[in-house]
């Protein structure tokens, strides 16, 4: 740097380094009373430089697990904000029309898809953001009785591993929101909660859940999938205290110590359940007494357990054949007959074969459950309801009306039977064509959702 230079840039530094000694001074000149109005000023546009950020527009909105019906309130739950703390205007859209300028919003909203916009500014700047939520008619069927003292559902809040693909992991929102649909929309006063090893804290959870939103029968039913006799039946026991504990809370939640074990449990060929269903389907005089012996170590393991750790009732949801004849249901441990016995015309499973069946299961003097009945989404699934994982391939057509018919005769058949309580096979799972009352992927209701919904409880 040349000296020129050089005494310019200190010449600078020593102007800015002294003006602070010389305010006072040029202050009581007229010099300094002059410069007052300016020096301040500079002051002033030296500290404002401050940059603007532009807000933040988000929200959340419930239901969203599920599509609202046009009768339902759709709350929209503002969660935007401003960088620099700046006060914020609202502006909520629907299909581009102003709405609201409120904080939140709520509406209901008539069938079909909807954009829904939130536009948020500060004085400067704005930021919108928006999403699609599509609803659905409230009702498609007409209002039927449904002779029962339990309309229920499973209900799956964790997965069943390792080999049913079809059981989902719900969050804990997630959980609370579909335990109000099913209560409240489906109309349902009793639910089994299920899920797999590892999954207990999700069933105790649920099963809270259930108990503060009043459902009349809430079912704790855990399924160790793959398991030995041995290992299910100390699994059982590992989790009977837990279960113990949250009956204390209220004595509507029961115990369902298994499901289906003849094909869940490794007891018969196959390492997974698909292959262990498929040697079931054979049929084999040796398999069925298999089971049937394997059984009955298994119970009196159980209800040992039971009877210690509880002094109250538990349930079970046998298969139809072989289980219910093995199954000690005059054991005064359990509190019901449960039974999974659907309507599939491949195996002879005919109404009047179903409707034999639960009439002669009333010689136990207990209330009978149909603990799992249900249908997949796909033309011919009616006929092999119970196995129609088995048959699930892309090239079948979807079909809601499939579901749907299958339902309407089951539940027909069950104001024959008069038995206590049903609980149709699942609320939710993982399949386009699957057994769930909704598509998960489109989070629209089937027409299995209406028609189960439309059988109104009439004891």
């Amino acid at each position: 740097m040349d000296r020129r230079r050089f005494l310019k840039y200190a010449g600078t530094g020593a102007l800015a380094v002294g003006g602070a000694a010389s305010a006072y001074y040029l202050y009581k000149t007229r010099l300094g009373r002059r410069l007052e109005a300016t020096i301040p000023t500079a002051i002033q546009t030296a500290t404002s430089t401050k940059v603007n950020h532009s807000p933040v527009a988000a929200f959340d909105y419930k239901p969203k697990y599920l599509n609202p019906t046009d009768h339902q309130t759709v709350r929209f739950t503002n969660m935007s904000y401003d960088p620099d703390g700046d006060p914020l205007n609202y502006n909520w859209m629907i299909d581009d029309q102003t709405v609201s300028q409120d904080k939140d919003y709520s509406t209901k909203l008539p069938v079909g898809q909807h954009l829904i916009k939130l536009r948020v500014a500060d004085s400067q700047n704005e930021d919108i953001t928006g999403h699609i939520v599509g609803a659905d008619p409230d009702q498609i069927y007409p209002a039927k009785p449904l002779r029962l003292k339990y309309k229920g559902i499973t209900y799956f809040a964790g997965p069943v591993p390792p080999d049913w693909a079809g059981a989902p992991n719900p969050d804990h929102d997630e959980m609370d929101e579909q335990l109000d649909t099913i209560r409240d929309d489906l109309g349902c006063n009793a639910i089994i909660i299920s899920g797999g090893e590892d999954y207990e804290d999700k069933l105790i959870e649920c099963g809270r859940l259930a108990i503060e939103k009043g459902f009349e029968r809430i079912h704790i039913q855990p399924r160790y999938m793959g398991a030995s006799p041995d290992e299910t039946v100390e699994r059982i026991g590992k989790f009977a205290p837990r279960v113990r504990e949250l009956r204390q809370v209220s004595d509507v939640l029961v115990y369902s110590v298994g499901h289906e074990f003849g094909l869940e449990t490794a007891i018969l060929r196959g390492d997974s359940w698909s292959e262990r269903l498929k040697n079931f389907m054979k049929q084999d005089p040796q398999d069925l007494q298999k089971i049937r012996v394997t059984l009955q170590k298994m119970f009196k393991g159980i209800l040992a357990i039971c009877r210690e750790n509880y002094g109250y009732q538990v349930s079970y949801a046998s298969i139809a054949y072989p289980e219910t004849d093995v199954v000690p249901w005059e054991d005064q441990t359990f509190e019901s007959v449960g039974l999974d016995v659907i309507l599939e015309p491949w195996d002879y499973s005919t109404e009047r074969w179903v409707l034999g069946l639960l009439s002669n299961l009333k010689r136990y003097n207990k209330p009978i459950q149909s603990m799992e009945a249900g249908c997949m989404t796909f033309t011919g699934a009616a006929r092999v309801a119970g196995t129609a994982p088995l048959h699930t391939q892309e090239s079948q057509q979807y079909d809601e009306d499939e579901q749907a018919n299958w339902l309407k005769r089951y539940c027909d058949l069950l104001n024959k039977a008069r038995i206590d309580g049903y609980f149709y096979t699942q609320y939710n799972d993982n399949w386009d064509k699957g057994y769930a009352l909704y598509n998960p992927y489109t989070r629209k209701r089937k027409k299995g959702f209406y028609m189960y919904k439309s059988y109104e409880r009439s004891p």
